[in-house]
């Protein structure tokens, strides 16, 4: 299954498919023009890797507020939208935008409404270009960058960044596994927990059944619930569900909180911070 057959994707996967065939048979160089902003970031990166993959010309450009090229161009953008733009002719301009999708239908068939992240359309864009390619499978885990780092996790339950997660456990791209289970964890993804009780459940993890596991866990994360942040369902993902890949020894929360630390306390170095986390995103699959 590719990203573009889920269902979270159906309404923009007509114009995506379309997108990735023009971009294939591009008679130029394409341009990448993104935010600079995180969003922008991570999108062109899990653009730049389907193009490499293909070997399709293209080049980067990061602004303030981008803008389409004199030719082929792919234009992130940051104004969420409930359909994407229809692709645009001569020159090809592809529009990609935070989307508003239905992302669940309950047993009851209440639907759960959620947002497609500028990053996961890239990254569906991407797997249709070019779905086996070497760089773009490495690149997958970040997928789920947009809605980890968006605010709808601290307020409740976002259906998009489950099934996204679900989807890449399923296809092995990704392991999530409880916080324990993780050899380094960034102290800064998850304030106030007591880290040297966190040492303690990990030397003991291996010896615990289920039922142990799930006790030592539940009561190192007791003292946080009475917090204010993180809201429960990123705590629960914080603390049973992290997102780890092939190689790496940082989980997804915990490499971007410290990606997010220096971008807030370094204005003035982010075009410098963008290009490269992008290179170590394309080099290694994981920041550096």
């Amino acid at each position: 299954m590719t990203l573009l057959d889920l269902p979270v994707f159906s309404t923009a996967a007509p114009i995506l498919r379309e997108a990735a065939l023009k971009l294939r048979t591009a008679s130029s160089s394409v341009t990448i023009a993104a935010p600079l902003d995180k969003n922008g970031v991570f999108a062109s990166a899990l653009l730049e890797a389907a193009l490499l993959d293909s070997g399709i010309p293209f080049q980067r450009r990061l602004r303030e507020q981008p803008a389409p090229a004199k030719g082929p161009s792919i234009v992130i953008g940051t104004s969420t939208v409930s359909q994407l733009k229809a692709i645009e002719s001569n020159p090809l301009c592809i529009h990609l935008e935070p989307l508003e999708v239905n992302a669940l239908t309950a047993s009851g068939g209440d639907t759960r409404r959620g947002v497609l992240s500028p990053i996961a359309l890239a990254a569906a864009l991407g797997h249709s270009i070019s779905q086996s390619g070497t760089i773009s499978r490495v690149l997958m885990p970040w997928i789920l960058t947009g809605n980890w780092l968006s605010e709808g996790l601290e307020h409740t339950y976002d259906p998009v960044y489950t099934v996204l997660r679900d989807y890449l456990a399923n296809e092995g791209h990704i392991r999530v596994v409880p916080m324990p289970e993780v050899p380094d964890v960034n102290p800064g993804s998850l304030p106030g927990i007591d880290f040297v009780a966190l040492d303690a459940v990990r030397d003991r993890w291996g010896q615990l059944d289920l039922e142990g596991r799930a006790q030592s866990l539940s009561h190192l994360l007791k003292p946080l619930l009475d917090s204010e942040l993180p809201s429960t369902a990123r705590l629960e993902e914080l603390g049973w569900h992290r997102v780890m890949a092939t190689g790496w020894e940082a989980d997804l929360a915990s490499q971007l909180v410290g990606f997010s630390k220096t971008w807030r306390d370094n204005p003035s170095e982010r075009r410098r911070q963008a290009s490269d986390t992008i290179d170590s995103l394309l080099r290694t699959g994981k920041l550096s």
